[in-house]
């Protein structure tokens, strides 16, 4: 059932709200007490490491990986063992210039292959499903400015990672028909006794407000339809990069890219897993370029809930794993680094004989940012974002600092 609050706020992302700055003057995010932008690119479905960075160097690479082997010749090799697939070539020029370091056989905690539980255990920052109640970039906010809002998810609604107790908002093209500003009068008069339900609204309607400056007259409708599948994640990142520029704007945020579960017909230069890489590197591509000067005050993480199997399936296409590769991009990074404690693809280095063997705690890589970041606390890392991690230990020297 739809409860009042969230009524209130699909209602008022249908409307074009020209009377908003005189009720909510452009103010949604100006107390953030930080200029750092942070940015989560949440991979649903588990991307297939091997396929995105594939350790070339690796003498058992071409014979485990089968007809999903990745060509040497068209490798992207920004490493004397990895090399990036030829249509991440957007990512290896931000590697030269120092702002993007890839980490492979890096994983949660989690060691199971349900997409739904790796998820709930990536997104809440707990050791197993459902330990905890809130997600860890909730939690971060509450750390780097509780008294203000400054996170912003770019989706249809809060993904689980932003969920808590410290205000946060979501932001998409809406659908729905304008409404007139003498119906938004009338549902402030309603509300002019509730002072809680009547914030919210005054909220949403500062968002759709600067929404509407962002999309300076884009088709919003058009717009929505684009977005809500994976083919629109590079104009999803072109709005989040022009928000986040803004004086006014969010500092945290949060994306999502759909399509990785390549359980049948994967593909290697081409096919879906190619496809879904080039909207990944457009999407990258278009933070950094709407973000502008703010970016080299800009952390990207792009994480998944996990890895694929080494092997191919019978379908072409490989399953759930366990370990995968994280990347992360921005201007702040001390880049052009591929970081890692590889492993190996031999038969006795795999994971349950069938995956890429964790070596790096996904943990590890956000307290490192985090730490250098926003100035948080290791303590504070060890037991309010990630609690029970001080065996996680900050990973260093990933920022220019």
């Amino acid at each position: 059932m739809t409860n009042r609050r969230d009524f209130l706020k699909c209602m008022c992302q249908s409307a074009i709200v020209a009377m908003a700055s005189s009720i909510y003057p452009g103010t949604l995010f100006a107390d953030a007490l930080t200029d750092k932008r942070f940015v989560v690119v949440i991979l649903r479905g588990g991307l297939d490491g091997l396929g995105a960075l594939a350790p070339y160097g690796d003498p058992n690479y071409t014979n485990i990986r089968g007809n999903l082997a990745l060509s040497t010749d068209g490798l992207l090799k920004v490493d004397p063992l990895f090399g990036l697939h030829p249509g991440l070539e957007s990512f290896a020029n931000l590697y030269k210039q120092g702002e993007m370091i890839a980490i492979p056989a890096s994983a949660s905690p989690y060691r199971e292959r349900s997409h739904f539980d790796a998820q709930n255990v990536l997104e809440l920052g707990g050791i197993r499903p459902f330990d905890l109640k809130s997600g860890w970039l909730n939690r971060l906010v509450g750390e780097v400015n509780a008294n203000s809002e400054i996170a912003l998810a770019f989706s249809q609604g809060v993904p689980q990672m932003l969920r808590g107790k410290y205000d946060v908002n979501s932001w998409a093209p809406s659908t729905y028909e304008s409404t007139g500003n003498d119906y938004f009068s009338l549902v402030r008069q309603i509300y002019a006794q509730d002072q809680k339900f009547l914030n919210n609204f005054d909220k949403a309607l500062g968002l759709q407000e600067m929404g509407m400056d962002v999309l300076d007259g884009q088709n919003e409708k058009q717009l929505s339809r684009q977005t809500r599948t994976p083919q629109g994640f590079p104009k999803t990142a072109e709005m989040a990069g022009k928000w986040l520029a803004r004086i006014d704007g969010p500092r945290i945020a949060t994306l999502e890219l759909g399509g990785w579960d390549t359980h049948v017909q994967q593909g290697t230069e081409g096919g879906r897993l190619a496809n879904n890489l080039s909207l990944f590197a457009r999407g990258i591509d278009e933070l950094k370029k709407n973000l502008g000067p703010a970016w080299s005050k800009t952390v990207v993480v792009a994480v998944t809930e996990f890895g694929r199997t080494v092997r191919p399936n019978g379908s072409n296409g490989t399953d759930h794993g366990t370990a995968g590769t994280a990347f992360l991009f921005g201007g702040a990074l001390k880049g052009g680094r591929i970081i890692h404690d590889w492993p190996g693809l031999a038969d006795s280095q795999l994971y349950e004989n069938r995956d890429v063997k964790p070596t790096i705690d996904v943990r590890s890589v956000m307290k490192g940012i985090l730490k250098d970041h926003y100035n948080i606390p290791v303590a504070t890392l060890d037991t309010t974002i990630y609690p029970d991690s001080s065996s996680a230990k900050p990973l260093e020297g990933l920022l220019r600092v």
